[in-house]
């Protein structure tokens, strides 16, 4: 009976009370605004190698507009056509690429049920 009231008695009081001096208390974190969009099409000129595997020759590179990632930084959408390994064109591959501090982070293929596939490409 004890522990279950002492448990109780803890829900009622306000989580963001703390009694520890303020120079002991965690920073509110930094703002994640993602700044200005990046301009994807000089990024991707620079370097696409960042997107696309050396020695896939894409050709035909499209990219859509930047938008806000869900976890910071941007996203946009990238297509090439693509050739293999073996010299055997792969046709239109699609990534979804993100974009932070003007670096590539992550990039991920995408089939066409994916939302880039319903986005408006601009040619590089």
């Amino acid at each position: 009976m004890v522990l279950l009231v002492t448990g109780l008695c803890g829900c009622a009081v306000d989580s963001n009370l703390s009694f520890a001096p303020d120079f002991m208390k965690q920073a509110p974190a930094a703002s994640s605004e993602p700044g200005a969009p990046p301009d994807v099409g000089s990024l991707l000129k620079s370097n696409v190698n960042a997107v696309f595997a050396q020695g896939s020759s894409p050709a035909d590179l499209r990219f859509s507009a930047p938008v806000a990632g869900k976890y910071g930084g941007w996203d946009s959408c990238v297509q090439g056509d693509v050739v293999g390994v073996t010299g055997q064109p792969l046709g239109v591959q699609t990534y979804l690429v993100t974009i932070d501090r003007n670096q590539v982070g992550r990039r991920e293929r995408v089939g066409s049920d994916h939302w880039c596939a319903r986005q408006t490409y601009k040619p590089i």
